[in-house]
Formats: structure tokens, C-alpha cells, sequence
């Protein structure tokens, strides 16, 4: 003479991952906007340096390292603001989430970091406007194919996955999506932004070595 015995199931459907694919395209997007900035700043270096401008700078009472310095924060501002446009406008018309914005201002900022170092490295990589900018450029493009600024990382087969370990942009791309949509806490981001971090620094004082024997 019991009751029925009823028993309740959940059967919402708990998504991981991205929500759009708007989610999928705005860090690859912001990772272009890095590249162009790099690409532009590091071939004005040897503009300057072909049209005499660093050595004016030279004769001001200022130190080599202020003159780098200037041109390495010049970089990573405009790095920072054309990536903090994007957001603006991606969470805006978009909709893309934000869950964790104190980590995608640290993924931010370490990937502006790690493309200022390689600006200043690839502004060194020739005498002429004409040999920096194709060699930066070949550079830049393969690093974006290996690193999903073309093809998602989501998308990649395992052995391509496994190659874009060698590229910044794949890093840079992996912190984004991190704070965006992958849901990593600041132990999982350590990993991608240490690696955009050194790549930056070593870039930065390789290209500043060369660099100082030029001004």
C-alpha cells in the first residue's frame, strides 16, 4: 500500500566551453592585433636608427637604456590599449563573458610584455626597413599558423597541437581563453604566462645587446 517512489534526475545540460564562437575568434584576434603592433613598431626602430633619428636621441642627456626603455613602453601601451579596445568591444557587441577579469588583465598584459621582447628582436634582424619587415613578418606568420591565430587550437590535430609549444602566439592565445571560457584558476595560468613572460624577457635582452652596439 506504499506510494510510488519517485525519483528526481537532473537533465540540464552543463556546457563547457565556449558559449560562441565569438569566444573562439576574440583571442585570436587580439593576438593579431599584438603581432601588427610588434611588426610596425619594430620596423620604425630602424626607420630611426636609417634616418638618423636615435642618434639625435643620443646627443640629449639621456642613457641608452632610456631610449630603449621609451620605446619598449611606447609598444606595450599600444599593445595594451588595442587589446583592451577589442574587449571593450567584444563584450559589448558580442557578448563575450568575462568570468575572471583580474586573470584576463594579467593574460593581457603578459602577452603585451612577450611581444614588446619580440619587437625589440626583430627590429634588429636587418639594416633596412625592407629586410626587417619581411623577415619579422615571416617570422610573426609562422608563429600565428602554428599557434592557432589561423586555425583554432580547439581544432588542431595532436601533432600540430604538439608543434605550437614553440610558438608565443599559442601561448598568448591559451591565457586568453583561460580567463574567457576554459575556466582556469591562477594555478593553471601560470604556465602560459611564465612561458609569454620569458619569451619576452629573453627576446627583449637579446634585441637590446644587439641593439646597443648600434646607438
Amino acid at each position: 500500500m506504499a506510494g510510488p517512489k519517485i525519483e528526481v534526475e537532473d537533465i540540464a545540460v552543463n556546457k563547457d566551453g565556449p558559449r560562441s564562437s565569438w569566444e573562439i575568434t576574440f583571442p585570436q584576434a587580439a593576438l593579431w592585433a599584438l603581432i601588427g603592433c610588434a611588426a610596425a613598431f619594430g620596423i620604425s626602430m630602424v626607420t630611426e636608427r636609417t634616418r638618423g633619428t636615435l642618434v639625435r636621441l643620443r646627443l640629449a642627456p639621456i642613457s641608452r637604456g632610456h631610449i630603449l626603455a621609451g620605446k619598449g613602453l611606447a609598444c606595450f601601451i599600444f599593445c595594451v590599449a588595442s587589446v583592451g579596445v577589442l574587449i571593450i568591444f567584444a563584450k559589448l557587441v558580442f557578448g563575450i563573458r568575462t568570468p575572471q577579469p583580474g586573470l584576463l588583465v594579467l593574460a593581457v598584459l603578459a602577452a603585451a610584455f612577450c611581444f614588446v621582447g619580440l619587437m625589440m628582436l626583430i627590429s634588429v634582424m636587418g639594416k633596412t626597413e625592407q629586410a626587417v619587415g619581411g623577415a619579422g613578418w615571416a617570422i610573426l606568420l609562422v608563429f600565428s599558423m602554428l599557434g592557432g591565430a589561423m586555425v583554432p587550437l580547439m581544432a588542431m590535430p595532436k601533432w600540430m597541437l604538439t608543434l605550437s609549444n614553440v610558438s608565443p602566439v599559442k601561448w598568448g592565445i591559451y591565457a586568453l581563453e583561460g580567463a574567457i571560457w576554459r575556466g582556469f584558476g591562477l594555478n593553471e595560468m601560470l604556465l602560459p604566462l611564465g612561458v609569454l613572460v620569458g619569451v619576452g624577457l629573453v627576446s627583449f635582452t637579446a634585441g637590446t645587446l644587439v641593439m646597443r652596439r648600434t646607438l
